[in-house]
């Protein structure tokens, strides 16, 4: 009889080979899902309908998504998870402007990476009233999480609410960069836009 073991790399290989299973079932599901947001309405869109089309259950489909929502604004609570690590990895010596500029800046990128994917979501919630400020506003949700982060990581160079509004006025110049970027259909540059429009920021409360 053959002993059968698995080393360490075999494992991994099977996490690695669980999580790419996961990942395009995820997929298969959020693209059907768009689908007949666009076709139907987001509203007239039950997870039944959705579970229907990609031929599961609608209990398989809860082991992928809670709700209807975290399918619509998954890619925004992505990005700014991935955005949250690389604020995490700047150095203690920066300025909370050197920073929070990094962090949007790099949020802008990953959005102008999915801007189909974003288009799409947008024009979805745009065309219903109950989650159309949802959309734009469920970003603002971080704000707090990315003030913390600030405060224990940096040098302290502000205190707490100095820093609160801070972070408040770089979501928000981010948040009308994405929302004029998204009405434009997503053609233009979103990273050169916010980045004009934080010098812009800059520039004006210089002059206050």
């Amino acid at each position: 009889m053959s002993d059968t073991f698995f080393t360490r790399d075999d494992s991994a290989q099977r996490i690695s080979l669980r999580e790419r299973k996961k990942r395009l079932v995820q997929t298969t599901i959020e693209e059907t899902a768009l689908r007949l947001f666009q076709q139907q309405g987001y509203e007239q869109t039950s997870i039944q309908d959705i579970a229907e089309a990609v031929m599961m259950s609608t209990r398989t489909f809860f082991r992928y998504f809670a709700s209807k929502e975290e399918v619509l604004f998954g890619p925004i609570h992505t990005s700014l998870y991935e955005s949250m690590r690389v604020l995490q990895q700047v150095a203690p010596t920066a300025t909370p402007h050197a920073a929070l500029r990094t962090t949007f800046m790099h949020m802008a990128d990953l959005y102008q990476q999915q801007r189909a994917s974003f288009l799409i979501r947008y024009q979805v919630a745009a065309q219903t009233p109950s989650i159309a400020s949802i959309y734009l506003y469920t970003m603002m949700e971080k704000e707090p999480e990315i003030c913390d982060v600030l405060c224990s990581r940096l040098d302290g160079s502000m205190d707490y609410h100095e820093m609160r509004l801070l972070v408040g006025m770089y979501m928000a110049v981010f948040r009308i960069a994405v929302e004029i970027w998204l009405k434009q259909k997503a053609q233009g540059d979103l990273v050169s836009l916010l980045r004009e429009y934080l010098d812009l920021c800059s520039s004006l409360s210089h002059n206050i």
